[in-house]
């Protein structure tokens, strides 16, 4: 088995109960996670981020939202939808049957099944 030597950035939007007026940032190997800025939403950390890259050509997008890869092709940051980002792993990785059998939907056990249950009759 191969490593593909990936180094990746996942941003998100902060939660209101826990949003900084800066970004918070943990990191896990190879991985960054950042939570957006307090009033300020994912997409647009996301481009002020890449506004701040020195070799923004170096950098792949992962997004499906269209508006935020065309606001990243205009940095020249190129982009990838979430579904072809997957198939690039799938395609470079050894374990690609492993993931597919990992990655199959959660409500098949009858625990999860319940959980919604209960979820959509606490709504009515």
């Amino acid at each position: 088995m191969h490593s593909l030597h990936l180094k990746g950035v996942l941003i998100f939007d902060s939660n209101p109960g826990h949003a900084r007026d800066y970004p918070t940032k943990s990191s896990l190997s190879a991985l960054e996670i950042i939570h957006s800025p307090i009033n300020l939403e994912g997409d647009l950390y996301i481009l002020e981020y890449l506004t701040t890259l020195k070799n923004p050509s170096h950098i792949q997008l992962v997004t499906s939202d269209k508006a935020l890869s065309l606001a990243a092709k205009a940095l020249h940051v190129t982009s990838l939808s979430s579904t072809e980002f997957f198939s690039l792993l799938s395609s470079k990785s050894s374990t690609k049957n492993a993931l597919r059998k990992e990655l199959k939907p959660l409500f098949d056990s009858k625990k999860e099944l319940d959980r919604l249950q209960k979820l959509f009759e606490d709504r009515l």
